[in-house]
């Protein structure tokens, strides 16, 4: 399990932070780290999984699991090679999903409130499956002309709600949360603050995939996969969508990456986003102000986390 668990070497996480985060906003002890762990483990599961799909060949600036065996066997036959690779990567990914699962109900076993924990982690990753599932549907959708532009913006959010939104800030927050023993209407706060934030969060990774060298990803891998966005929305209803898709979607060259990057700034998508992102965090910091069972310490806590993501750079 080597790979696996140097999948996470220079990732943020963020995730299993909220996790003691969201139990620490009601509890101060370290209680919840073994459910921060398990919400690590899932995370890197997934992205396992979404390496496969995207057939990315980078993450967190290392080989991804399926490309390493690839490159590991090739030399023997490429096609049995690639399939092998995928098969791993698929077997690791499922052993990583059970495994947080496993670390939950070992860790928790005779707390009362294991069966909540679990019934919220599982929701979570149901929303992030769908989510990947309209994230894959979706371009495909849209280069083959079966989308209208009055439902892509919505496609599009439902995604970030789904895929982002629940499983990086709803999801961690609220198990960590549920863990502390927290009522309905607190759980319902943390939710409408931390949709705000992680539509932003996702707002600003979107950018930052086309815009960033930092992302430990291959760079342009957005612009391959015809990735739909708010950018990609915004700029289909300009005269620059004609322009633009004689780059995107195509094979990633450093032509092709110049010039997605300049039409967006010229259609003012990436305005747009930037300012949707910011209007998001901000909009998230109001509410975060108006919640009254978090005292101020913890409160600057959330904040900073909020302006953390926002000056992210990767």
């Amino acid at each position: 399990m080597k790979l696996f668990s140097n999948l996470n070497t220079n990732g943020k996480l963020v995730r299993g932070v909220l996790v003691d985060l969201g139990y620490n906003l009601l509890k101060d002890d370290n209680y919840s780290s073994d459910l921060a762990l398990a919400y690590e483990v899932f995370q890197t599961a997934i992205l396992v999984h979404d390496d496969i799909i995207d057939e990315d060949e980078k993450r967190r600036g290392t080989n991804t699991i399926h490309f390493e065996n690839y490159n590991k066997y090739k030399k023997y036959n490429e096609v049995e090679a690639k399939h092998l690779g995928d098969s791993i990567a698929i077997c690791m990914g499922n052993y990583g999903l059970y495994d947080s699962i496993r670390i939950i109900t070992t860790a928790y076993k005779s707390d009362p409130n294991l069966s909540k924990v679990l019934t919220n982690f599982i929701d979570t990753a149901l929303n992030t499956i769908r989510g990947e599932i309209l994230d894959v549907v979706l371009p495909f959708e849209s280069k083959n002309k079966l989308v209208d532009l009055k439902s892509l913006d919505k496609s599009i959010m439902n995604i970030y709600r789904l895929k982002t939104a629940h499983y990086t800030i709803i999801g961690p927050l609220s198990i960590g949360l549920l863990l502390a023993d927290a009522d309905d209407n607190k759980l319902k706060d943390i939710s409408s603050f931390g949709e705000k934030v992680g539509i932003a969060f996702q707002i600003q990774d979107d950018i930052l995939g086309i815009y960033s060298d930092e992302m430990g990803k291959v760079i342009g891998s957005d612009i391959k996969e015809y990735k739909q966005t708010i950018l990609y929305s915004h700029i289909s209803k300009t005269k620059y969508i004609d322009e633009l898709e004689k780059y995107y979607g195509k094979n990633i060259t450093k032509e092709n990456i110049s010039k997605v990057r300049e039409l967006f700034k010229e259609s003012g998508s990436y305005d747009y986003s930037v300012n949707m992102m910011n209007k998001l965090y901000d909009e998230s910091i109001k509410e975060l102000d108006s919640i009254n069972w978090i005292n101020e310490y913890k409160k600057d806590i959330l904040r900073g986390f909020v302006e953390y993501l926002r000056n992210r750079n990767k």
